[in-house]
Formats: structure tokens, C-alpha cells, sequence
């Protein structure tokens, strides 16, 4: 594993998607805007970075092949240190449905965004949440 300086660390983002063209597009949309991007196609490969990382923001897709990004939130929250905000990124649900409401309503997901999504929403949604997620401490990135 690979050290990082202190300001490489502090950028730090997990993306949970199991499309990885999706993947693809968020690492270089997110290392274009100078954060350290880790990319994983599961809830159980999300786990497991969880348990060696700390991240200072957490995208989630809605619907992985292992488990329901909401499910995999709610494993996050109560299994992990984790104190990272999350981000629901989903093209199945949208802004209005009820459940996505809840979600946010209960703070489990910090904000939502939409697929396809736009590229300034994606860097909006990201900034807000390292916002309110602004206490969160830094450690090791995984390159």
C-alpha cells in the first residue's frame, strides 16, 4: 500500500458502483478535481475498505448486485468507524421518490444525485457534503 502526503489523505473518496463504466467516469471526474479516489464494485469490497481507510466522503449506488445501497449504508453506519458522509447516486430511484426522502430526512445520505448526472451536480453534491462532513479526520488512502 501506498503512503500519501497529509493533503492527499485529507481528499480522500470511496465510490461503491458495480457498473464500472460509472466508476470510470466518477475517479476521473473526482481525481480532475484533486481528490484521491478509491473505486469498488460491492457493498462487501465497501466493507472491507471501511475497515483499513478512512474516507472523508462515501458514494453509494442504489442498486449493487450484493446488497441495496440503502442496506449497505445502514451496514456502514453500524459496523464501521465510518463518520464519512454519504452520497446516494442512483438511476433508479429519483430526488422526489418517497424513500429517497426518508433517507435524507434521517441523515443517512447526506445528499442525492441522479444518474446520469451532471457533472457540476456531481462536484456540488460532493462539496456539500464535505461540508457538513468537515469534522471528519484524515488518515491513509488506499491508491
Amino acid at each position: 500500500m501506498r503512503r500519501l502526503s497529509a493533503a492527499a489523505t485529507a481528499r480522500c473518496v470511496l465510490v461503491v458502483d458495480d457498473d464500472a463504466d460509472v466508476c470510470w467516469a466518477l475517479d476521473r471526474l473526482l481525481q480532475g478535481e484533486g481528490f484521491t479516489v478509491l473505486t469498488v464494485g460491492s457493498g462487501a469490497e465497501a466493507l472491507a475498505a471501511l475497515k483499513e481507510t478512512v474516507f472523508r466522503v462515501i458514494l453509494v449506488d442504489a442498486k449493487l448486485a450484493d446488497i441495496e445501497g440503502i442496506d449497505l449504508a445502514q451496514r456502514i453506519q453500524a459496523e464501521t468507524p465510518s463518520k464519512a458522509p454519504l452520497i446516494l447516486v442512483s438511476g433508479y430511484f429519483y430526488a422526489d421518490d418517497k424513500v429517497v426522502q426518508e433517507c435524507l430526512g434521517k441523515g443517512l445520505f447526506s445528499t442525492f444525485v441522479t444518474k446520469p448526472f451532471l457533472h457540476e451536480d456531481l462536484r456540488r453534491a460532493v462539496r456539500k457534503a464535505l461540508w457538513r462532513g468537515a469534522g471528519v479526520a484524515s488518515m491513509e488512502c488506499l491508491p
